[in-house]
C-alpha cells in the first residue's frame, strides 16, 4: 500500500517540481531535452555527497537496492514516482532518459530521506544525437577571421616587398660604365641587353635604361641599357660625294666642307677625308671631303707665284716659271700655258708667266739681294747664264757659279777672294731657295763697260755700268799699302771701294805681267768685313782687296 503521508510530504515539498524524487537522479532542465547533464555538486559538499550517496551508506545502498532485500524483490517491477505537479495535458520528463540505468530498481526509502530541491530552470545539457553541444559566439568568429586576414595580408606584403614574388625592382645604373651596369644587374637575376647611341658626351657610360630605374618588373627580368658611343669617321674614301656626306650625317656630323682636287678618278669621287677614317670627332667638328674633279688647268692668273705653284701642284700637275717682258706686279702670274680650264693629263706641266725680276741687268749685282733666290736663278737663266757649279756653305748660304761665255757671276760668301765652296750636283742652290751671301762678277773690262780702263775714269765707268755709288777710297799698284813682301813688277791696277746701303762694294781694274785688263766687281753685307784685321794693309780695304786678288791671302 502507498503511504499517504509520504505522498503528502512530497506534494508539500515541491508541488511543481520536475526533479525526480531521488536527489541523486539527474535533473531535466528542459522538458523537451533528450540529453542528460549532471548537476554540479555544491562547493562544500563532501565527495560522497556529490555522488548522491550518503557517506555511511553501504555499497548495496549506493546501488539503490536494500542490502537485506530478497532476490525476489529484484524481480518486482520498479515503481517510478511521477511528480503530480505536471500540468494536465503536458508530458513530463522521460524517466528512461533521465536515469543512468533505466532498469535499476527504485528505493522508495530514498524519497523519504531526501529533502527535495527547489525547481531550477537550466539549459538542456543534451542534444538529440547524444553529443555535447558548445556555444560559438559570432563575434569570436569575426575576430578570428579578421586576424587571419591581417596575418595573410602581412605575409603577402612582406614576401612581395622582399621580392620573393611579383618581379624585382630595377636598380639605377645610369652614369655607370657598361661593365659596372652588368655587375649591378646580373647578380640580381636580370638579363642585360646593351644598345649603343652615338654621343659627344659621357662616352662609354649608360645614358638611359628600359625599364626605368625604380620600376618593379613582372616575370620578365630583361633590362636594356643604352651606352654612349664615340662618333668616328666612317669609310668614305672612294664613295661619291653624296654618299660620303650621307654617311657623315648619319654619324652626327653637322659641318661638312668640300675641297676639290684634279684627279683621273671619276668626277665627284671622294679622294680623302679629314679627320681621317676611324678617327673620333664630335658633331661640331668640321669634316673636310676632298673630291675629285677633272684634270684641268686651274685658274691661277693674278695669284702670287707661290700660291699659283701650290694650286697647280694640288691639281696634280707640275709647273715651271717663265719670265715675261710684259709689265706687271712682281711675282704675280700674268698667264699660263696651257690656258686656264684646258683639260690635261695627270702629271702635265703648266708654265706660269710672271714679270721679269726688277733687275736692271745681270751686271747690277747690288740688286741681287732684293729678290728671291729662286727668282734670281730664273732671271739669270733667262739672261742666258747657266750653272756650272753649285753647293751650300756650312751656314746655309748658296754657292753657285753662273756663266754666259763672257761674264762669270759667282754667288759666294767670300767675293773678294773667290774662295770655292764644296760643290754638289743637281739643281742650283739659288733655285732651291738658299740665300745670297755675296756676289763676285769677273769679266774683261770691255765686257763690263766700253770705257773701262786702268784709271779713275775707268773706275767711274765700271761703277756706273754696275749701278754703284758712294766711293769711299781707292788705290793703285803704286799706292797700295801692305806689309807683305810682294813683287810689283808688271803690276798695274786701280781699286776702289764704297758703301751703298747695308752693303760694301769694290771695283778692281788691273793687269799683271802685261795681260789684258780685267774687271772684278764685288759686293757683300757690311757685316762680312766686321772684325777683319786690316793692319798689314794700312787699314785700307781697297789695298786689302787688290793685294788679296793678285797675291792671295
Amino acid at each position: 500500500m502507498e503511504d499517504p503521508e509520504l505522498d503528502k510530504d512530497a506534494e508539500q515539498a515541491d508541488p511543481d517540481a520536475t526533479r525526480l524524487a531521488d536527489p541523486d537522479a539527474t535533473q531535466l532542465a528542459d522538458p523537451d531535452a533528450t540529453q542528460l547533464v549532471e548537476e554540479p555538486a555544491p562547493a562544500d559538499a563532501p565527495d560522497d555527497a556529490q555522488s548522491g550517496t550518503p557517506a555511511d551508506a553501504p555499497d548495496d545502498a549506493q546501488s539503490g537496492t536494500p542490502a537485506d532485500a530478497p532476490d525476489a524483490a529484484q524481480d518486482e517491477t520498479p515503481t517510478i514516482v511521477v511528480p503530480h505537479a505536471v500540468a494536465a495535458g503536458q508530458e513530463g520528463p522521460d524517466g528512461i532518459d533521465a536515469m543512468d540505468d533505466p532498469y535499476a530498481p527504485i528505493n522508495d526509502a530514498d524519497f523519504t530521506r531526501v529533502t527535495p530541491y527547489a525547481p531550477v530552470s537550466i539549459d538542456s545539457p543534451v542534444t538529440a544525437d547524444g553529443k555535447r553541444r558548445g556555444r560559438v559566439r559570432p563575434w569570436a568568429v569575426v575576430l578570428v577571421a579578421a586576424a587571419l586576414l591581417v596575418a595573410a595580408a602581412f605575409v603577402v606584403r612582406y614576401t612581395y616587398e622582399s621580392e620573393y614574388w611579383g618581379g624585382k625592382t630595377v636598380p639605377n645604373v645610369v652614369g655607370k660604365t657598361e661593365t659596372e651596369a652588368r655587375s649591378t644587374l646580373l647578380p640580381l637575376g636580370f638579363s642585360v641587353t646593351v644598345r649603343e647611341v652615338l654621343s659627344d658626351d659621357e662616352v662609354g657610360k649608360v645614358v638611359s635604361m628600359d625599364p626605368a630605374a625604380g620600376t618593379r618588373t613582372g616575370n620578365d627580368l630583361s633590362v636594356t641599357v643604352t651606352v654612349a658611343a664615340a662618333r668616328t669617321i666612317p669609310s668614305v674614301v672612294g664613295l661619291s660625294q653624296t654618299s660620303a656626306k650621307t654617311a657623315l650625317l648619319n654619324k652626327g656630323a653637322k659641318d661638312i666642307a668640300i675641297a676639290y682636287k684634279s684627279s683621273s678618278e671619276a668626277e665627284g669621287t671622294v679622294l680623302a677625308v679629314s679627320p681621317g677614317e676611324g678617327e673620333a670627332f664630335v658633331s661640331t667638328d668640321q669634316i673636310t671631303l676632298t673630291v675629285a674633279q677633272p684634270l684641268k688647268v686651274p685658274d691661277v692668273v693674278g695669284l702670287s707665284l707661290a700660291d699659283a705653284e701650290r694650286a697647280i701642284q694640288d691639281a696634280g700637275l707640275a709647273c715651271s716659271v717663265s719670265y715675261s717682258d710684259q709689265t706687271g706686279a712682281e711675282n704675280v702670274v700674268l698667264s699660263t700655258s696651257p690656258e686656264t680650264g684646258a683639260k690635261v693629263s695627270e702629271g702635265s706641266t703648266v708654265t706660269l708667266y710672271v714679270p721679269a725680276p726688277r733687275l736692271t741687268d745681270a751686271r747690277h749685282i747690288a740688286e741681287y739681294f732684293g729678290i728671291e733666290p729662286a727668282d734670281l736663278d730664273a732671271y739669270l737663266a733667262k739672261q742666258g747664264y747657266s750653272v756650272s757649279s753649285t753647293g751650300v756653305y756650312p751656314n746655309g748660304d748658296a754657292y753657285a757659279v753662273y756663266a754666259d761665255g763672257a761674264v762669270t757671276i759667282t754667288i759666294t760668301d767670300s767675293p773678294e777672294s773667290a774662295d770655292v765652296a764644296e760643290a754638289w750636283a743637281g739643281t742650283s742652290a739659288l733655285a732651291s731657295g738658299r740665300p745670297v751671301g755675296g756676289v763676285r762678277l769677273q769679266a774683261s773690262a770691255s765686257a763690263v763697260s766700253s770705257g773701262a780702263s786702268i784709271g779713275s775714269g775707268g773706275l767711274a765707268a765700271v761703277m756706273d755700268a754696275c749701278g754703284l755709288s758712294n766711293l769711299v777710297s781707292s788705290c793703285t799698284a803704286d799706292t797700295a799699302q801692305t806689309s807683305r813682301s810682294i813683287d810689283r813688277t808688271g803690276l798695274s791696277f786701280i781699286c776702289g771701294y764704297g758703301q751703298q746701303g747695308d752693303y760694301v762694294w769694290s771695283v778692281l781694274l788691273g793687269s799683271l805681267g802685261g795681260s789684258a785688263t780685267n774687271a772684278i766687281v764685288t759686293i757683300a753685307p757690311k757685316s762680312h768685313y766686321d772684325g777683319l784685321d786690316l793692319g798689314e794693309y794700312g787699314n785700307d780695304l781697297a789695298s786689302y782687296i787688290a793685294i788679296t786678288n793678285y797675291y792671295g791671302k
